[in-house]
């Protein structure tokens, strides 16, 4: 009996080790599977890791190839311009930063395919920059820092005028007012409104330049008494397409036309307004551009012929050219997808009798012939406007309307479109742009035996900067 008891004691033991051991294998199977779990979910995050590094290095290598390696743009043919050239090299730029900021500007602006990337900007990210106007759901959208219009006010300010004298004047300081940018032309604000699938640039006032602009133009009336001395301010888009809820976005041109009109000195004004008003239904304005179409150039065109008692034409005696496809120099500053995804077409009208055409440098040196007309097979869409020619340069036009008058034009690139449109009223027509003149302007007048002299440019010049290009050349 002791010996079974001693053997039966003895096997105790025993049991509880392989009870222990089944406990034990019990409590490490969760934590087997627990660390089997958490070393796949590291192996998961090593390969999704592994996977966006292979990505990025992918897009980032594609990125380099797309940027460094494919050919480069060199003309922007939506934008009528010649691309960012590669920066030159000096210890000069490099030490101030210019050449490498260059380089990024060249590797921005030169991009593969950069219109495509343009178009899917202006399409889906456009919102970033042109901001929403109006609170009735219209699609309206305003480029530019906005103003609203304040009241005028009488203060004293110096105006030099024919005789040189003092003059009071009505003007005041805007709360806002637009900037001005300096783009081809020099006549462009930076305040556009989207409206109406067009652009609208914003007239931002005159503030008593305009009393500046009619004494000089006064000035060569003084100079030159035995010539007739015209001005032809011609209103913007902003005159007739600005919906009247938005009309606190501009100051009235007409007024400013007025008083200019009202302050010249001997000098005849041509009312491009009022007959540019009557055809406002028609397509006389751009709604891609800023520039008027060419059948606004006839009518003001005609208004001045009526003033100068000189002959002018039905539109009929014409060749009509139709170019589809325009998309001007608004959707340039704005990329409004609503501009470039709504074209328009661009027509002009091509004089049926000959004309003798020879242009000249800024100097009236160098005569090449030369076309009336450029060739728009060549030019891109954006371009058409460019079929009047360069600023750049001096034209004279001889024609066949022998009337023994010889007419000199100062103008800004509006004035462009209004040389055709007159090659049967003059015998003899000067083209000049005030801008790019380099030679003093009675000795000129003068030189070619002149009978007429029409300034002829928008308001933005008229009361803009461009209005000193009028006085400095009679001092070249």
């Amino acid at each position: 009996m002791t010996n079974k008891s001693n053997k039966d004691s003895r096997s105790l033991p025993a049991i509880s080790i392989e009870a222990s051991d089944r406990a034990k294998s019990t409590i490490d199977v969760p934590i087997k599977a627990k660390k089997l779990k958490k070393q796949q979910r590291k192996k998961a995050l090593s390969l999704i890791s592994l996977a966006n590094i292979i990505t990025i290095s992918a897009i980032f290598a594609g990125g380099f190839v797309y940027v460094v390696l494919l050919p480069h743009e060199t003309k922007a043919d939506d934008e009528n311009r010649y691309l960012t050239k590669f920066p030159k090299f000096s210890a000069k730029s490099y030490a101030s930063g210019e050449f490498t900021e260059g380089i990024a500007d060249y590797f921005d602006d030169t991009v593969h395919d950069r219109a495509h990337i343009k178009e899917f900007i202006s399409d889906y990210i456009i919102q970033l920059k042109g901001r929403k106007y109006g609170d009735d759901g219209e699609e309206a959208e305003l480029f530019g820092s906005g103003f609203e219009k304040r009241s005028p006010v009488t203060t004293a300010a110096p105006v030099t005028t024919a005789a040189s004298v003092s003059t009071s004047v009505t003007t005041a300081v805007p709360e806002a007012a637009p900037t001005e940018e300096a783009p081809a032309d020099g006549e462009l604000t930076n305040n556009i409104l989207i409206v109406n699938k067009r652009g609208v640039t914003l007239y931002g006032g005159a503030w008593g330049t305009e009393q500046e602009y009619a004494s000089y133009v006064s000035l060569y009336k003084e100079k030159l008494p035995d010539v007739n001395v015209y001005s032809m301010v011609l209103p913007t888009s902003s005159s007739f397409y600005l919906p009247e809820k938005y009309q606190n976005l501009a100051y009235s041109e007409k007024e400013d036309i007025d008083r200019l009109n009202a302050a010249l000195h001997n000098v005849m004004p041509v009312d491009a307004y009022s007959i540019l008003n009557a055809h406002k239904d028609e397509a006389i304005y751009s709604r891609t551009d800023h520039h008027w179409q060419p059948l606004g150039a006839y009518y003001a065109a005609e208004q001045f012929a009526l003033t100068a008692g000189v002959p002018y034409p039905d539109l009929s005696e014409y060749e009509t050219v139709t170019l589809p496809g325009y998309v001007g120099t608004l959707y340039m500053y704005t990329q409004s997808a609503t501009l470039t995804n709504n074209p328009e077409d661009f027509v002009y009208y091509k004089p049926k009798i000959p004309v003798t055409v020879t242009q000249y440098n800024t100097r009236f040196e160098t005569p090449v012939a030369a076309e009336l007309l450029l060739d728009p097979s060549y030019m891109a869409n954006s371009g058409y406007y460019m079929v009047f020619g360069s600023d750049e340069r001096i034209v004279h036009v001889n024609t066949e309307c022998k009337n023994g008058r010889t007419l000199v034009i100062f103008k800004d690139s509006y004035g462009n479109a209004l040389l055709p449109m007159l090659t049967s009223s003059f015998e003899n027509i000067y083209l000049c742009d005030i801008r790019y003149f380099d030679l003093n302007a009675v000795d000129f007048i003068n030189r070619v035996g002149a009978t007429d002299l029409l300034f002829a440019m928008c308001s933005f010049s008229a009361v803009g900067g461009n209005r000193n290009c009028i006085y400095n050349n009679l001092t070249k």
